[in-house]
């Protein structure tokens, strides 16, 4: 499969039509204005948004394994990292925002295969991980009771998609 062939999956899909990324209500106004930048990007122009899902030592961990200049998006709206910003009180006020499957032509795009700033994830380029995601169950109506889909799903929501320096405004598409 291809880039524009999962893009053309993915938009068909009776599941889930965007890719998403978590944040805080209270970062709306800037990711407004300025669109969804890395964490390196940030630094750079000088300013942090209100509230981060990542802890200090989550950022830590992001430049360790050199991807403090991507940003993180997640297949589904529920990747298990944004129930425990929002337990922990980095996220008061959690929302996902749409994000189109246009970003997926971004020159550089990537795929964690788990938690990004982990040790043992595997990251691939986006064209070498279309082989490896299971987008039956990302992107298809499956039994999420059988314990088998249920632990593929687990495992895929888990997984980030990781776009260099910036998501721009107009690739963002809705809050949820």
């Amino acid at each position: 499969m291809t880039i524009e062939q999962l893009i053309a999956h993915i938009n068909a899909s009776p599941q889930h039509r965007h890719l998403y990324h978590f944040t805080d209500e209270s970062n709306f106004p800037t990711i407004a204005e300025r669109g969804l930048l890395s964490k390196a990007k940030m630094r750079v122009e000088g300013w942090w948004p209100v509230a981060t899902g990542g802890n200090n030592l989550s950022h830590q961990l992001d430049q360790h394994r050199d991807i403090f200049g991507y940003v993180s998006l997640c297949f589904t709206r529920n990747h298990p990292m944004k129930y425990l910003a929002n337990r922990d009180g980095r996220l008061p006020t959690p929302r996902y925002l749409g994000i189109s499957t246009e970003v997926l032509r971004i020159p550089g795009v990537r795929v964690a295969f788990g938690v990004a700033n982990a040790n043992d994830t595997v990251i691939r380029s986006l064209a070498e991980a279309i082989a490896y995601l299971d987008l039956e169950v990302l992107y298809s109506r499956t039994d999420w009771r059988d314990a088998e889909v249920n632990a593929r799903l687990k495992y895929a929501e888990k997984m980030e998609i990781l776009v260099p320096d910036a998501v721009p405004v107009q690739m963002i598409v809705g809050a949820y």
